[in-house]
Parts: C-alpha cells; sequence; structure tokens
C-alpha cells in the first residue's frame, strides 16, 4: 500500500466502527431471538406475506451484519501490519448500506399501511408518510451508487457527506410523522371504555418508544455527519439504525399477544363500542294498549353491542354506526 495515503485517527474511525459493530451484534441477537418468537406464536396464524416480510427483514439484518464486520475484520486483523490501509474504503463498508436501506423502506412501509388503516384509508395521509419512505430510499440507493467511486476515507466528506445528510435528515423526519400520525390516531381511537382504553395506551407507549429509538438514532447520525464528517462517528449510528428498524418491527408483532391476551389467557383483543340505545315499550300480557294505556309497561331496553376482532397488522378500531 501506498505510504501517501493518510492514515485517520484510529478512535474516529476504527474505534467508533468496532463499538458501533459490537453494540450491532448485540443488537442482531436481539432481532435472533425475536424471530424465533415471532414463528413459535403465529407461524400458523399470520397471514404469509407478513411471515415473508419478517424472513426477508431478518435475512437484511443479517447480511448487513455480517458487512459491518468483515470491514472491521479487513481493517484491525487483515491488514493489521498495514496502517497505510486504514485510510482505504473498504467495499463493505459501502455493501452495507445496501440492506439498511431495504430494512427501513420495508420497516417504514409496514407502519405507514398501519397509519393507512387506523386512519380509515386516509389518502393523504399515507401518502405524505410515503413520500418520506420513498425519499429517503431514493437517496440512499444515490448514497450506494456513488460511493463506489471512493476510495480513500478522505474522499468521503467532498463526495459523500451531503447525501448522508439528507438520508439521515428524510429517515428522521419519516420516523418522527410515522410515530406522531400513529399516536395521534392510537389516541382517537379510544371507545370511552377503561379496559379498551387502557390497551390503547399501551400501544401508545409502545409506539412512542419504538419509533423515538429509531428516530433519535437518524437524528444523532445526521449531529455528528454536520459536526464531525470526516470520521466513522455518524457511520456508527447509521449501522445501529438497521439493528433498531428490525428490533423495532419484531418487537411490535411480538406485543400484539401480551396487549391482546390480557384477559383470561386470550390471544385476541376486542374494541367494543355501543350503539345508542333503544326503548322499546312492551305491553303486559293480558292487557290491551288501547284500553290500558295508563297501566304499568314492561319496558325492555335494547343494546346493539358491535365487537370488532382487531386484525393482526392493522390494529384498527371501527366507529360505531350512528
Amino acid at each position: 500500500m501506498s505510504s501517501s495515503v493518510e492514515v485517520p485517527t484510529l478512535h474516529t474511525t476504527m474505534g467508533a466502527l468496532m463499538i458501533g459493530t459490537i453494540l450491532a451484534a448485540v443488537l442482531w441477537g436481539v432481532s435472533c431471538m425475536q424471530t424465533y418468537e415471532y414463528f413459535s406464536m403465529y407461524r400458523k396464524t399470520d397471514d404469509p406475506r407478513l411471515k415473508v416480510m419478517v424472513v426477508v427483514v431478518f435475512l437484511l439484518d443479517t447480511v448487513q451484519q455480517v458487512f459491518v464486520t468483515h470491514t472491521l475484520y479487513e481493517y484491525l486483523v487483515v491488514h493489521y501490519y498495514d496502517p497505510a490501509n486504514l485510510g482505504v474504503v473498504e467495499w463493505s463498508l459501502l455493501a452495507q448500506v445496501a440492506p439498511s436501506g431495504l430494512i427501513a423502506l420495508l420497516v417504514q412501509s409496514f407502519f405507514t399501511y398501519r397509519v393507512f388503516i387506523l386512519s380509515r384509508k386516509n389518502i393523504p395521509i399515507t401518502l405524505f408518510l410515503g413520500s418520506l419512505v420513498f425519499a429517503e430510499f431514493g437517496v440512499t440507493i444515490a448514497y450506494f451508487v456513488r460511493g463506489w467511486s471512493v476510495k480513500l476515507v478522505a474522499e468521503i466528506p467532498s463526495k459523500l457527506t451531503n447525501l448522508s445528510r439528507s438520508m439521515n435528515a428524510v429517515g428522521a423526519a419519516g420516523d418522527i410523522c410515522i410515530t406522531i400520525s400513529l399516536i395521534s390516531l392510537l389516541q382517537r381511537s379510544k371507545s370511552g371504555f377503561r379496559r379498551t382504553d387502557a390497551m390503547m395506551n399501551q400501544l401508545i407507549l409502545f409506539s412512542l418508544n419504538s419509533g423515538l429509538l429509531t428516530s433519535i438514532c437518524a437524528i444523532t447520525s445526521l449531529i455528528l455527519v454536520l459536526v464531525c464528517p470526516d470520521t466513522f462517528l455518524y457511520i456508527t449510528f447509521y449501522i445501529l439504525l438497521g439493528r433498531l428498524y428490525t428490533n423495532s418491527l419484531l418487537a411490535t408483532l411480538n406485543a400484539r399477544f401480551k396487549i391482546r391476551g390480557q384477559q383470561e389467557g386470550e390471544s385476541f383483543m376486542a374494541a367494543v363500542s355501543m350503539d345508542a340505545t333503544s326503548v322499546e315499550r312492551r305491553t303486559l300480557p293480558g292487557l290491551t294498549s288501547s284500553a290500558n294505556s295508563s297501566k304499568p309497561q314492561h319496558i325492555v331496553i335494547k343494546r346493539e353491542t358491535e365487537i370488532e376482532v382487531l386484525a393482526d397488522y392493522e390494529l384498527g378500531v371501527k366507529s360505531s354506526p350512528s
């Protein structure tokens, strides 16, 4: 390797990459556990399309982990006696962007679909969120394509920083908007019944926590790429972002059993809405309504109850008919 290649500072490059890879490996282990848990509980009940999406997301998560691990191994083991190689961009460091972008696309699309169902198929909201999701994916593809022309770490700030900023900014905006939409719609779906509202509160809290983690990670990556564009600090958080998306999806799916089975271990959650009460006056036996209108009458109160079992991946609540 040519000695003219500038050797970057280890703490903010290889050190940051190593920490990110270790944390990503821990989160990948969590996703393995959650994937096993998902198929243990839902392999016979979930829609095949949902199961295929889970498999694809998990495989992409695994591929990205393999790429980042390969990057670290190449830098610190294969080229251990070649410090100048630390200034060269490994192909796997760029390749990991592709599976990460696909994970974000699939997971954000899933949550956008939930917004679509909860909003009773509100097209403007869905199109707005969908535009953010596909905008992030488009910028990710542009970053991935242009990244192959970058050979040295020193070239990253001048060639990829703007795309990296856009990618993280749009990703953070998408996560925040999806989270706010889900929380708002779940809040509006409350029926006034204590048990149902308690379940909705759990869903709101769960949506907040899931969206908060990915949003914080994307915003942190954006701040670091603005402040420290010549380091790997922002790449560390970008690596974690893919793991967080995967675990957010799996945690959301696996939480259904706990939330919907709180009463006597049942595996479903019902949203109960009561229609307007109708009152029918029925004359007592042996009396005619014309001759005995002033006599006591038997009053029958009818209550029409509508129960909807929430779909596994929709979690929508139908409003009561007027």
